[in-house]
């Protein structure tokens, strides 16, 4: 009796490993950053890509206060991070037999990789019902570092009483030089925003000042001739860009009016894809018609 109890044990044992085998080999998931190196408090978006090789068509959703989908991340020394907060409502998704969906996470707003170090995270899916098998991705690794401020500037909220920084930032990654802006509430310490304006060529220093509405006006170099004009709300609201380039009194430049108006004086508006449509309507030599005589 004890023989048979011992012989089922195992039977049910090598059933579930050979399941198990099979059932992961049908799904698989893959991790991807969308770069390496990001600055402190910014997105940090990952992508997980889920393939279904079941056969089947698959319903994943959550049950109860576990969420299909949640991540292991790991900070510098190797210490699990722990969620910002218990059972992250993603939608649920449907996944045909064959195919693969793809969902981009912010990072940020789960977990605590605001702090400076190296981190390594993977993801879990988590399919529901009976079948409750967890699959993991691949190991992702990225940095977080801080950037440098080239400008700062404090300023009021209309209606309230709150205060607000302004700081550009430039950052060097992979040999290129990016700017960034970000605005902090004084009070609370929050970063409420932080995102990249583009690359910048830095042997012209940006500029940045603040108009009578206190929004925020960065004027910087993003080609050798060609100059950009970005606008930020006190909220962190990006309001816009312009593009310019060199007019006939200099290079363009960043000019406030008494009224608290900010304009770009000394360059010429740029439209690049006005540019492009007026290039294509000029004829090239070879295509002019022949004369005869």
């Amino acid at each position: 009796m004890i023989q048979s109890y011992r012989s089922g044990l195992i039977s049910i044992f090598v059933c579930a490993f050979v399941l198990a085998t099979d059932v992961s080999a049908q799904i698989q998931v893959h991790m991807r950053m969308q770069k390496s190196d990001y600055v402190a408090h910014e997105q940090v978006l990952a992508s997980v890509t889920i393939t279904n090789r079941a056969g089947r068509d698959l319903y994943i959703h959550s049950e109860g206060p576990q969420a299909w989908l949640d991540f292991d991340v790991f900070g510098q020394r190797g210490t699990a991070l722990s969620p910002l907060r218990r059972g992250s409502n993603f939608k649920a998704v449907r996944i045909g037999a064959g195919q693969s969906v793809s969902k981009t996470i912010d990072l940020n707003s789960l977990y605590r990789v605001s702090n400076q170090g190296r981190y390594r995270v993977r993801a879990n899916i988590r399919l529901p019902g009976g079948e409750g098998a967890v699959f993991t991705s691949n190991y992702v690794g990225f940095n977080v570092t801080k950037a440098r401020a080239i400008y700062r500037q404090r300023i009021g909220v209309a209606g309230s009483k709150n205060v607000r920084e302004y700081r550009v930032m430039s950052f060097t990654s992979q040999r290129k030089n990016v700017l960034y802006v970000q605005v902090e509430d004084v009070a609370t310490g929050r970063m409420m925003q932080t995102y990249q304006l583009g690359e910048a060529l830095m042997f012209r220093k940006p500029t940045a000042t603040v108009d009578g509405q206190n929004n925020l006006h960065v004027l910087h170099l993003v080609s050798p001739t060609v100059f950009s004009r970005s606008r930020v709300s006190p909220d962190g609201k990006f309001l816009g860009r312009d593009l310019f380039k060199r007019g006939a009194t200099g290079a363009p430049r960043l000019t406030t009016f008494g009224n608290g108006e900010v304009v770009v004086a000394g360059g010429v508006p740029y439209d690049p894809k006005k540019q492009a449509a007026k290039r294509k309507k000029i004829r090239r030599v070879s295509e002019r018609p022949k004369i005869a005589f």
